[in-house]
């Protein structure tokens, strides 16, 4: 870079979770101001979304990925972002694709979401679980609910927003994911959801702990899923319910449609049905011991 930083990134983002670079369009970092930049001076009423010139990613993806080298990986790194609020002399962003003490060189307005007759279709797996959560989240209730498999945390958190006198927990492996899901809730105001690290295949909690179990588009990448369904199982209470949504067009080794999924959820000692919801299988499962 051949301008002076403005300020740096606050987040969790590191290396290993940034291999999961598309799940990092929901979390929120900060951007604390050198003590000469105000936070006044960058953010407008009337534009939501910015572009941020920030310290590119040290790290390469596949080039079924080169898009993203292209954006993040060369001699900067560009993030469109959408506003939140500011602290005092701190920015807050979510989208911000860049690893935590980054330095900032540029916030500038991004018009075009602003534009009053602008559409923006989503594409890929951003669109399905937009229709799939769409359908299911007004589904979910419990007083206390497991979201196994929450990356960011952008399921739980609607989870816990659509049930605000439950307890919504939400687990998965990487630490890191885990501060970052925590900052998440914080700055979006969200309380009764928490976050913990911990393994689908022996979770650490007592028998019959959650009357819900909700599994978003993740049982998929695992090894062994009659193991992940029987720890899920022992969780839940007696006729505890578990909602799963699965990809149709997306897999990893074996390709699995409604009549599969429910197999393997009848085996493990489920009754479940199942319907497609776009290009995925929706699986209402209820536990019976």
């Amino acid at each position: 870079m051949s301008f002076k930083p403005i300020g740096k990134v606050v987040n969790f983002a590191d290396e290993e979770t940034m291999e999961l670079l598309a799940l990092w369009r929901d979390a929120v970092s900060g951007i604390e101001l050198n003590k000469h930049a105000h936070a006044l001076s960058y953010i407008f009423d009337e534009y939501s979304h910015y572009i941020i010139i920030h310290d590119p990613l040290e790290m390469e993806f596949p080039k079924s990925r080169d898009e993203w080298n292209r954006r993040f990986c060369r001699e900067a790194g560009i993030s469109v972002v959408r506003y939140i609020k500011h602290d005092g002399d701190t920015l807050y962003f979510q989208g911000l694709l860049a690893l935590n003490n980054s330095s900032v060189y540029s916030i500038v307005p991004y018009t075009a979401f602003d534009h009053p007759e602008a559409t923006y279709p989503k594409i890929g797996m951003e669109k399905l679980k937009k229709d799939v959560f769409a359908e299911i989240m007004p589904l979910v209730k419990g007083k206390d609910i497991l979201d196994v498999g929450c990356g960011l945390g952008a399921a739980t958190m609607e989870i816990a927003r659509h049930n605000r006198s439950s307890q919504v927990l939400g687990i998965d492996l990487l630490e890191g994911m885990i501060r970052q899901c925590r900052v998440n809730a914080e700055i979006h105001g969200i309380e009764n959801a928490r976050f913990e690290a911990a393994s689908i295949y022996a979770l650490p909690y007592e028998n019959n702990r959650f009357d819900t179990v909700t599994c978003f588009f993740m049982l998929h990448h695992l090894e062994d899923i009659p193991k992940a369904l029987e720890e899920i199982k022992r969780v839940l209470t007696d006729g505890g319910k578990v909602f799963a949504s699965e990809p149709l067009d997306h897999h990893h080794g074996i390709q699995r449609e409604g009549r599969d999924w429910i197999k393997l959820f009848e085996d493990a000692g489920f009754s479940a049905v199942s319907r497609n919801i776009s290009k995925s299988v929706f699986i209402q499962a209820t536990n019976e011991k």
